[in-house]
């Protein structure tokens, strides 16, 4: 993916100071003593496993396991807007247009599908098994939903857990916590407390409100989180770099060059919260 944002150096600043940074004298021949230095290196390593046997110790990379193919099904997520790396998607699994999956999230379709609607939000640690999720749902943080149908823009609470069989109606809340045991069906637009959970109120208009505020937060974010979380390796040391020439771009700095150069701030994180509206909202969903 390529970098959209604003960078430190220009194009042509950078190419001449990776041109001005270059070693001394033909390409060619510095191309050749680092061959054979990274040669000799593999033979050194190579002469250091044979001497330690079945001591050596060797560094793999580890396979990944974002999206996981079982019994010939692997995951769809053409449509979603975000899948952290960290998260595990496993089987018949289908995500929605614009939803998003978060850290350490892990959605198993291998004994039956998963099925996640447009907008739909399934936050950190939560877990998804055989379930069909609709749109604009929000999944709480270490939530637990197993073999179940969560009706569109129901809020599951952080930690809560959903046993097999359940139906959670369109608009409704289970609160942080709740256990919902099995076979339960909670009705359109109330609000279900309690281990066992039942019904503690009817769903208000400020529960759904706070409800569309942060599934609409999260989207914004997951957009963020797609651009920075599957970057490539050198452009994150680019940006690293631009960075830290910007942390040099004090003030103080400036009011010694002759005129104001105009340099546009880098991008941060405090600033697309605030134009994401982020700081204005003051609740979470029960």
């Amino acid at each position: 993916k390529k970098y959209s944002g604003c960078m430190a150096l220009s194009a042509v600043q950078r190419s001449t100071l990776a041109w001005s940074s270059r070693p001394p004298g033909p390409p060619g021949l510095w191309s050749a003593i680092g061959t054979a230095v990274r040669g000799a290196g593999r033979a050194i390593d190579s002469l250091g496993l044979a001497i330690q046997g079945d001591c050596a110790y060797v560094e793999k990379l580890p396979v990944p396991s974002t999206a996981v193919k079982v019994a010939g099904l692997a995951p769809s997520v053409a449509g979603a807007a975000f899948v952290a790396p960290s998260a595990n998607l496993v089987g018949n699994v289908t995500l929605g247009e614009g939803a998003s999956v978060w850290y350490s999230s892990l959605v198993k379709g291998d004994a039956a599908p998963v099925s996640v609607g447009p907008g739909a939000v399934l936050s950190d640690r939560s877990m998804v098994c055989g379930s069909t999720v609709g749109s604009d749902v929000l999944v709480g943080a270490g939530a637990i939903v197993t073999s179940s149908t969560l009706g569109n823009g129901c809020s599951i609470g952080m930690g809560s857990k959903v046993g097999a069989g359940c139906t959670v109606g369109e608009g409704a809340v289970l609160t942080a916590g709740s256990v919902l045991p099995a076979g339960t069906s909670v009705p359109p637009g109330q609000v279900w407390s309690g281990s066992p959970a039942k019904m503690a109120a009817a769903v208000s208009g400020a529960d759904t409100d706070i409800i569309k505020e942060n599934t609409s937060l999260a989207a914004k974010l997951a957009m963020a989180h797609a651009e920075e979380a599957w970057k490539e390796p050198a452009l994150i040391e680019q940006e690293k770099g631009d960075y830290k020439i910007q942390k040099q771009r004090t003030p103080q700095y400036i009011s010694t060059l002759r005129e104001d150069p105009k340099w546009v701030p880098l991008p941060t994180l405090g600033d697309f919260l605030e134009k994401s509206s982020a700081y204005e909202i003051t609740s979470t969903p029960k």
